[in-house]
This record gives structure tokens, sequence and C-alpha cells, in this order.
């Protein structure tokens, strides 16, 4: 008697849960939820089915469940194919078109579950749809804007890299003149027309330097990258040699962290840390006590590398402005510059996955961070 009822409990909690999940799955609206027996036919149906499908229950329980593949998938033999996987595997996942009952096309994300008896045998399939027409719709939207993006990257690459190159000649011959104005005919001119062809030379050498500096953005946005093992501490020591052996007269306490081991380009990153010391350099001029810092640090779960100087700085609110093209903080006449360094860093790091960003305070020198992936 006691077995008995325990037993009766146990169906009853049995069927209350069934009647609960029943209910669960019927209600559900995002997502098609229905089962097929062993022979792929519509046995159940729930309102995410009816909602994403467009077929009522009655309509749609007992017919093939093929009817939901476009005509060319259904001559490929896609559903046997979708039944055989799930039932050897126990599973099949798969996203492609499917049909609505209007004959509408929508890209779906389907999983089909192989559902056996405690003896194994193959009692029918649960199949689970998810409408992801406004996804995919959206990713293919992206990818368009990103290639046409791309390509009008490329073009203005190939424009900058060929105006540039096709200046340089005539730079060069306004160079070349006015040297030779100044060595041959100095005699003829009075002190102001010497100044005059003084600042003609200086202003054509800007220009040269401003071209290399275009050539360079232009070059690190198409050469091809190769990433391996760099030693970071090791490239910035070289490039500190580099800078205090072309002005001896500066006195510049350089530490550099040892052994910051990173993947990268080497190429690349060289050129990413002349522009940072190169800059730290430029805006510690001023002081007698100049410092510049190379080092690593941790920063919201990720290695930051950075180049920290206690030069000039700069206001934080034109932070925004620093990285673009041609953008400068400070004028020609303080500190020299194109204003292209900083541009030419970001593309870099963005290459490699990463991030970059300073902080600084006018007067109290600036620190730049940058991520590698």
């Amino acid at each position: 008697w006691v077995d008995s009822t325990e037993r009766r409990r146990a169906e009853a909690a049995l069927r209350e849960s069934e009647e609960r999940f029943r209910l669960l799955v019927g209600t559900v609206r995002d997502y098609a939820i229905y089962m097929l027996d062993p022979n792929g036919r519509v046995v159940s149906w729930n309102r995410g089915a009816e909602q994403i499908k467009g077929y009522s229950a009655e309509e749609i329980v007992g017919r093939h469940f093929s009817c939901f593949y476009p005509p060319e998938a259904v001559a490929a033999g896609a559903p046997e194919h979708a039944l055989a996987m799930a039932a050897e595997k126990g599973r099949f996942e798969e996203e492609n078109w499917r049909l609505r009952k209007d004959g509408s096309r929508f890209w779906a994300d389907v999983v089909i579950t192989a559902v056996r008896d405690e003896e194994g045998k193959l009692f029918g399939f649960a199949k689970v749809t998810r409408d992801l027409t406004e996804r995919k719709r959206t990713n293919e939207l992206l990818r368009r804007h990103t290639a046409q993006l791309e390509a009008a990257n490329v073009e203005l690459d190939a424009f900058a890299y060929s105006v540039s190159h096709d200046l340089r000649a005539p730079l060069r011959s306004i160079d070349g003149f006015s040297q030779a104005l100044l060595e041959d005919y100095a005699g003829r001119l009075d002190a102001a027309g010497q100044d005059y062809l003084q600042r003609v030379r200086a202003a054509t050498q800007r220009m040269a330097t401003l071209i290399d500096d275009l050539l360079d953005l232009s070059r690190v946005t198409r050469s091809e990258m190769t990433i391996a093992p760099v030693d970071l501490s090791e490239l910035a020591r070289e490039l500190a040699t580099e800078f205090t052996s072309g002005d001896p007269e500066r006195h510049v306490e350089i530490v550099i962290t040892p052994d910051v081991a990173v993947r990268a380009d080497r190429g690349l990153l060289r050129v990413v840390l002349h522009n940072l010391m190169g800059n730290a350099w430029k805006f510690t001029g001023k002081r007698s006590d100049a410092r510049i810092e190379v080092g690593v640090v941790a920063a919201d779960g990720e290695r930051a590398y950075y180049v920290r100087d206690n030069g000039a700085g700069f206001d934080m609110a034109y932070a925004s402005k620093l990285f673009g093209a041609f953008q400068r903080l400070h004028r020609v006449t303080e500190f020299p510059g194109t204003g292209v360094g900083l541009a030419t860093v970001q593309r870099i790091i963005h290459r490699h996955g990463g991030r970059v960003w300073a902080e600084s305070a006018v007067g109290r020198g600036a620190t730049f961070y940058f991520t590698l992936s």
C-alpha cells in the first residue's frame, strides 16, 4: 500500500512537471520549439514556431519538416542529411536559409537533437529554430561598410603615397636652387634678400620632412606584418643610444624596465617607440632635469606599455585631438614637428589589435600608453 501511494505521488509529480514544461515551451515566442517523429513529421508545435514560421499547429502537425527548406536544399537532400547526422551524432546544428508559410526566406539557427527512450530506441527529434535574419542583415551591412571603408583607406593611402612621392622632385629643385643662390649670388643680395632665401629653404625642408612623415604613415598601413617575440627593452635601449648620440650636449635620465617581452612586428614596434621616445626627448628639451621612462603596467586586466616624460605636457581637454594627422598642441616655434607621428603610432597599434591613449597635465609631463593583442 505504501509503495502504491509513493508510485501515485511520483506519477503525479511527473505529470505536473511535464505539464509545466509543456506550458513553458508552448508560451516561448522567440524560439520555434517542436518535436518530430523518427521519420521527420511534426508532432508538436509552440507559439514561437507559429510566430516564426507562420503555420498554426492545425496546419503543420503531421506534415514533413522538409516543407521548411528551400527547394534547392530539398533537392540536395538537406532535410534527410540533418536527421541522419542528428541520429548518428546525437545533435545537428547549422545556420542556413529556411522558408516561412508565405514562401519568404529567413536566416535560421537550427538545432536538432535526437531523443531516445531508456532502451536507446529513437523516439524522435527535438528541434529548435531561431530567426537570425535581422542579425545577418546587420552583419552584412556592417561587412559592406567595413569593406568600403577599407577600400577608401587603401585608395587614400595610395593617393597620399603618390602625391607625396611626386612632390619630392620639385621640392628638391626649390631647395637646390635656393642653396645655389645663397652660395653663388649672396654678394648681390642684401640682408633682406638672403633672409628670404633662408626662409624658402627652411620651408622646403619642413615640407620634405612632412612628406617623409606622410610616406611613413602610408607605409605602416600598407606593409605586411610579421608577428614574433620582441625584446621591447632592448629596442628602447637602442633608440635611447640614438637620441643621446644625436644630441650629446643634452643630459637626460632614461630609465628602461628590463626584460619586457612582447609579440609584435619588430619594425613597426620600433616606429612606435621612436615616435613616443622622440616626443619625450623633444618635449623635455627645456628641462635641465629631463627624465624619460619606458616600462609596463597592468591596466584593466591587460599589460600596457608606456613612455613617460617630465616635459611640457598638454591640456587633457585636447587629448582627443592627439592622434589625428596634422594635429599639434604646441606651436612649431616652441617644438618642431609635423603632427603626423602620433597618427602613425595609432595606426600601428590598431593593426596589432591594441589601443593607445595618453595622460598629461600642462608643465607636468606626459605618459603615453599602448597595448598589444
